[in-house]
């Protein structure tokens, strides 16, 4: 998913003024995901712990983050685009906890710096890559293109997570 995301972070921007919007409106709907993301983090974090398969958790915050993707590459209006953003904001504060959480289970206490430095490290490198991928291939095919690419990679990563058997996570 950290991939997915870099694809289009560094080019949300552009994407808003392409489809009329300002980038006073890009930081506006943007500002709009993370305080939705984070509201409802704070609000799902009692609730999410009541939930035994946490991993079914992160399954559907990928599929939801696939339907944003998906919601994307069909904008056609900016209030298309909030409801798409408040949409990836509950989808982030159902899959983000879920993968901390599942990603502790499996650090231990002596190592966690290292194992948590680790998982940090592949990420920024795989955002990188994805912004330097994301880059081309929106200037080369379209944010269509990129938008379904996205879409499926996310729907995918669902689907493999809640098929995986549980003690594999």
């Amino acid at each position: 998913m950290v991939f997915v995301m870099g694809m289009i972070v560094p080019f949300y921007a552009i994407f808003v003024q392409k489809i009329g919007g300002s980038i006073a409106f890009a930081g506006l709907s943007w500002a709009i995901f993370s305080i939705v993301a984070g509201v409802m983090t704070l609000l799902f974090g009692s609730w999410q712990l009541k939930i035994k398969e946490q991993e079914l958790l992160l399954a559907l915050g990928y599929i939801i983050r696939g339907l944003v993707f998906l919601s994307y590459a069909f904008i056609g209006s900016i209030t298309q685009l909030i409801f798409t953003q408040i949409l990836w904001g509950i989808g982030a504060a159902l899959g983000m906890p879920a993968f901390d959480a599942v990603y502790s289970a499996h650090t231990n206490q002596k190592d966690s710096i290292v194992q948590w430095g680790k998982w940090e490290g592949i990420a920024a490198i795989a955002t990188g890559l994805a912004a330097i991928i994301g880059g081309i291939l929106i200037q080369e095919i379209g944010y269509f293109s990129v938008f379904i690419g996205m879409s499926v990679l996310s729907f995918l990563l669902g689907m493999y997570i809640w098929r995986l058997p549980r003690e594999t996570l």
